[in-house]
């Protein structure tokens, strides 16, 4: 560790994983040693103010969060166990299964791929190259950072078995490791277990999977669309697709949804109607009004499924699933009834109904319908045959 960086664990006597109260109780029990009135030392000095310095950083989560980072990345001492795969290991004694799996996630940590690959087991390098290790563990570092792990031991096994392998000891550990997102920099802690098995001459990580493949691929299309992710035009695309003044879909929006349902009547021939309204209001000024208030009655009264949009200035039209055109304008009457038991401006409301049949395009078997509602006169029209 570097000459001038104190390590506040280590003053405090505690773990780096200890929890606050640990941390509490030990500064607390140092002072009553340490504090120059309790000690009538005055070389004791130096170390009081030391031990208020460590207390102070670890007692507040967000200081200790930055300050955990830096000691992680000056704990250097602890690669000393760490070496590659063509050198001899120091054997069972020098290296325990919590050292190796804090060496290989250190190593995840500062992003030293070739680090964390030499402690892995040689199963797993004989069946991962470390190419595909160091592009796999690339690609998550595009989308996750790592900003801090704990491990616990779990429970210990002989003669365990490990995919294909059997072990003459393997330990099972618990690691919580808190990643921050890079497209939402939130981070959450997520837990995961670990098994280091001792091979007979050393203690070695097992990554627990055949292959890296598939997940490197999920990573690096993840981290692409990410890079394509904009959120001022995902908004600006909503609200392009939705009428501020009504609540209902614009017409941009309503073809986008429209088409799907164009699609299942292709595939499996589902009917659907259009029922198209337009309201007359006899006061121009309260035209705006007037629409809005047959808007939300209709909304109100649509179906889940169903797709309500408004189309130019005084026209709405429903796409009414699994309806038959018998269907449409029995829900058109509805519509109409309840309109006019809530009806507080004076307007004319004229309809027109149509069932899609796929011999026309959808965009034409719209303009029919509201060219059907566009007749004058409180009526509803079927498909351009006649006055109901």
């Amino acid at each position: 560790m570097a000459a001038d960086f104190k390590d506040f664990y280590a003053i405090l006597q505690v773990h780096f994983d200890a929890s606050p109260d640990v941390i509490k109780a030990a500064y607390r029990k140092l002072c009553t040693v340490y504090h120059p009135d309790a000690s009538h030392n005055a070389n004791e000095m130096q170390r009081i103010m030391d031990i208020n310095e460590a207390y102070q950083t670890l007692s507040d989560p967000d200081k200790r969060t930055e300050y955990h980072k830096k000691w992680l990345a000056h704990s250097t001492q602890r690669a000393i166990h760490v070496f590659p795969v063509s050198q001899p290991p120091f054997g069972v004694h020098a290296d325990t299964a919590k050292n190796v799996l804090d060496q290989f996630f250190h190593a995840l940590y500062t992003k030293n791929w070739a680090m964390a690959y030499s402690c892995l087991t040689l199963e797993d390098q004989e069946r991962i190259p470390k190419s595909q290790f160091c592009a796999w563990r690339e690609a998550v570092s595009e989308c996750f950072e790592m900003q801090d792990y704990r491990i616990q031991k779990y429970r210990s096994y002989s003669r365990c078995r490990i995919g294909e392998y059997v072990y003459d000891q393997v330990t099972e550990f618990a690691v919580i490791i808190n990643d921050m997102d890079l497209q939402t920099s939130e981070t959450a802690p997520s837990t995961t277990h670990k098994y280091v098995a001792y091979d007979g001459t050393s203690w070695k990580v097992c990554l627990g999977v055949r292959s890296v493949k598939q997940a490197t691929m999920k990573f690096k299309l993840m981290a692409q669309r990410r890079k394509n992710y904009n959120p001022v035009e995902l908004y600006h695309s909503a609200v392009s697709k939705r009428d501020p003044l009504t609540g209902l879909l614009s017409e941009s929006g309503f073809y986008d949804e429209a088409l799907k349902e164009v699609e299942r009547f292709k595939r499996y021939h589902n009917p659907f109607s259009l029922v198209a309204f337009q309201v007359l209001c006899k006061d121009r000024a309260r035209e705006i009004p007037c629409l809005c208030q047959c808007a939300s009655i209709i909304k109100a009264t649509c179906r889940i499924n169903d797709i309500a949009a408004r189309f130019g200035d005084n026209q709405i039209i429903c796409l009414l699933v699994e309806t038959t055109e018998s269907q449409a304008l029995a829900a058109a009457r509805k519509f109409i009834s309840k309109i006019m038991e809530r009806q507080i401006e004076a307007f004319t409301l004229n309809a027109g109904v149509i069932q899609y049949t796929g011999k026309a395009a959808l965009e034409e078997s719209v303009f029919a319908a509201c060219s059907d509602a566009s007749r004058r006169g409180d009526s509803i029209w079927i498909n351009q045959r006649g006055m109901i």
